[in-house]
């Protein structure tokens, strides 16, 4: 009898049983947080300003997006000069990433970094 109560406890406060309890707990406890630092960077994304009419809505996303992680990481060590500065050099990015992958490569194209004679 008491080895029954004694195996119901020990299945109750098994190692994983542990494990699992805490990182439930530890996960709750961080969803505020997770989602005030979301709020944060979407606040700053829509202070971005206009699109430039020659970027599409895809390209002008990615530079939200990476002035939104940037912010998120360094935005208590940047001015607002800097800030505005960041952007601009995103937006130039993001112009010549986009001419870069207008070029249609097929699989079976040389490497661009070969010599031909």
């Amino acid at each position: 009898m008491e080895n029954d109560a004694l195996t119901a406890k020990s299945e109750l406060l098994s190692r994983r049983g542990f494990a699992r309890n805490t990182i439930g707990a530890a996960a709750v406890a961080l969803m505020p947080v997770v989602e005030a630092e979301g709020q944060k960077s979407k606040a700053a994304v829509t202070n971005v300003g206009e699109k430039p009419a020659d970027l599409s809505d895809a390209n002008w996303g990615e530079v939200q997006a990476k002035y939104a992680n940037l912010l998120r990481v360094y935005s208590a060590r940047l001015s607002q000069d800097e800030k505005g500065r960041l952007l601009r050099i995103l937006t130039t990015n993001q112009y010549m990433l986009a001419s870069i992958r207008k070029f249609v490569v097929q699989n079976g194209d040389p490497s661009a970094c070969t010599l031909r004679v």
